[in-house]
């Protein structure tokens, strides 16, 4: 008799195990709304999340919009985990830089309105919808960003479903 124990391992395929950006398995997922929280997940600070080996951090401002940002501020590289989340955006804690949920630098500190606009700094960011309690990441090339999947299974039944964009 031959035991589970005793079967070989297979050796790791590349193509299908590894999900970073520019493996095959990495691009093919990032073609997809991937879940990376539930909405209440998301309250007075920023939440750090990885997925798809990648480190991102989501925040939900005062006006409840929903953003997820390349976790290292485009100022000093500070970790946006760290940062507060404002009315509008959410501030870094090195500097005071504040970032929109689209990724839109909207407030440098000591630095004029002028300066701000003609500098025009944006912050590496994802897509994001919220559905049926959970936020969805879109990861890959914007111009190819699918429609959102509206899943009966997360939310059946609901049919007043309002997404933003």
């Amino acid at each position: 008799m031959r035991s589970r124990y005793d079967l070989d391992v297979p050796a790791e395929d590349y193509a299908l195990t590894h999900v970073e950006r520019g493996s095959p398995m990495g691009e093919l997922l990032r073609r997809y709304w991937q879940p990376v929280c539930t909405s209440d997940e998301l309250a007075a600070r920023p939440k750090k999340v990885r997925i798809l080996c990648e480190d991102l951090v989501l925040f939900r401002d005062g006006k409840g919009n929903v953003g997820c940002l390349d976790p290292h501020c485009a100022h000093r590289g500070v970790s946006l985990e760290y940062g507060r989340v404002e009315d509008d955006g959410l501030r870094c804690c090195y500097h005071g830089w504040k970032f929109a949920a689209d990724g839109q630098c909207i407030d440098m500190p000591c630095e004029t309105e002028d300066f701000r606009r003609r500098m025009d700094v944006w912050q590496p960011a994802y897509p994001v919808q919220e559905y049926g309690g959970l936020v969805f990441v879109y990861m890959g090339p914007p111009e190819r960003i699918p429609l959102f999947p509206l899943y009966d299974i997360i939310d059946p039944g609901r049919d007043d479903v309002v997404l933003r964009g």
